[in-house]
């Protein structure tokens, strides 16, 4: 009977390297994206308006109950330049942290981490905020304490990264936040740092082999979970909000034709189907106030302007409405007062300046929308809508001595070139620029530019008739 002869020694194991893919980095970056791209569409990342209604850091929509802008801020970017650094950023950070955390774990820390950032930002600013930055720098917090706490599952190659380089990139990004304080949100960096330096002590690492490229953490990855309903959940209140806020401007963008037509009582009924519509929204109380006051019913738009504070004490638009009020009123100490505390609240960049010239040109505080426009120009002559806004006022204003159509016509010009004659509402603007300075024929010509970008805008056709009966056509 014939034997196998018996293997002396163990047969050779050969252990097979997975390429490994950081799907919740790749997974964040794609969402910014999105964003983004999403951003764009309802009119630009740098604008207040998309930033505010997409779910940015601003502390009193928060705590008027708005808590998915504790999550919303990491996912939206103001600007090209603003996500491509910080996804960079996370690209670079995100896979050595996920990596050692896998994706479970991973998740959280960012998530959790870009929430408390949200947090103390608006805590301790007045600022609307956004980017990824907060739970970028809870990344890099959370590699620091690993690297202290849990230095036997940091690859040797990556000791550093998690160490001293870690230590040197935090305090350079922070001094250039120090450096910056209109431009980035320093409060919300210190608070991402510290939650993912927190996250990271209360969270460890699962048990794993970084030198054979692969982490032991399959029964815990369940754990993503949290993250995934909490994101889910604040993009799904964003949107009903987005919703909700383009029906609110809708109606009051309907109120606001009404007013130009005199027709005051027909956009007082607007702005109140609009509060009704949100009754959170700050914006239609500030509408009815501007009313009120154009009608002389300085109580009545007291009232509101106060309950458009209640609802947004930050609001300068209620701030400069009661200026307004007060003035009218003879009562010069509260005008001082409330004009004092709108600007304050504003900081030193031009479209905060250009705000509250809008402001103040709505409520017929013309030397002060001047002022503040040609403050604005002076920080950014390239302010396309300051440069609109301020040619309007000097071609159409109710107080011949605030006119200016000379002025007028070269503000007008540049933020049609800046414009690249894409915007209808700075075309109509030169045209009546050009009326203004009895330019009858160009105006009809310019107008007709603006007419074609959007044929049935009203406003613009009963424009066009005024050119067109001054130049005899």
């Amino acid at each position: 009977m014939s034997q196998f002869p018996v293997p002396t020694t163990p047969p050779e194991v050969v252990v097979t390297r997975r390429r490994y893919w950081p799907v919740a980095t790749l997974v964040l970056i794609a969402l910014c994206f999105a964003v983004f791209f999403l951003e764009g569409l309802a009119g630009g990342s740098e604008k207040i308006h998309v930033l505010l209604e997409f779910g940015a850091s601003y502390g009193p929509f928060t705590r008027r109950g708005e808590y998915w802008r504790l999550v919303m801020p990491m996912f939206i970017h103001i600007g090209w330049l603003h996500i491509l650094l910080n996804m960079y950023a996370l690209w670079v950070l995100g896979p050595l942290l996920e990596r050692i955390y896998g994706y479970g774990r991973f998740s959280v820390i960012y998530v959790a981490s870009g929430i408390t950032s949200a947090w103390l930002s608006m805590e301790l600013s007045r600022a609307v905020a956004a980017g990824a930055s907060g739970a970028i720098f809870g990344v890099a917090g959370a590699m620091l304490t690993t690297g202290y706490l849990h230095r036997e599952v940091v690859p040797p190659r990556w000791a550093r990264a998690f160490g001293k380089w870690m230590v040197i990139l935090i305090l350079l990004n922070l001094g250039i936040g120090l450096a910056l304080p209109h431009l980035i949100d320093n409060w919300g960096h210190v608070g991402g740092l510290f939650g993912g330096m927190a996250l990271a002590a209360i969270i460890p690492p699962p048990q794993s082999a970084p030198a054979l490229g692969w982490t032991d953490e399959q029964p815990s990855q369940w754990i993503v979970a949290f993250p995934i309903a909490v994101v889910t959940l604040a993009m799904f209140a964003t949107a009903r909000h987005y919703l909700r806020a383009q029906n609110v401007a809708l109606v009051l963008k309907q109120g606001e034709s009404f007013r130009k037509q005199h027709h005051d009582r027909r956009a007082g009924e607007r702005f109140r189907a609009a509060e009704r519509l949100d009754p959170t929204d700050d914006r239609p109380h500030d509408e009815l106030g501007s009313l009120f006051l154009s009608e002389n019913r300085i109580s009545d738009a007291v009232r509101e302007y106060q309950a458009a504070l209640r609802l947004n004490p930050d609001s300068p638009d209620a701030e400069i409405g009661l200026a307004a009020a007060y003035a009218e009123q003879g009562d010069t100490a509260k005008a001082l007062q409330w004009m004092r505390a709108a600007v304050g609240k504003s900081p030193a960049t031009a479209q905060a300046q250009a705000t509250l010239g809008d402001l103040c040109d709505r409520e017929n505080l013309y030397p002060e929308a001047i002022a503040h426009y040609e403050e604005a120009l002076k920080l950014n002559p390239n302010l396309a809508e300051a440069q609109n806004n301020l040619a309007w006022l000097q071609a159409t204003c109710d107080d011949q001595k605030y006119r200016h159509p000379a002025q007028a016509l070269a503000h007008a010009e540049l933020a049609v070139k800046l414009t690249h004659w894409r915007e209808g509402d700075f075309i109509d603007t030169l045209a009546e620029a050009y009326y203004a300075n009895g330019q009858f024929q160009k105006a009809v010509e310019t107008e007709k530019r603006a007419l074609a970008l959007d044929p049935s805008n009203r406003e613009l056709q009963r424009h066009m008739a005024k050119y067109r009966q001054a130049a005899g056509l």
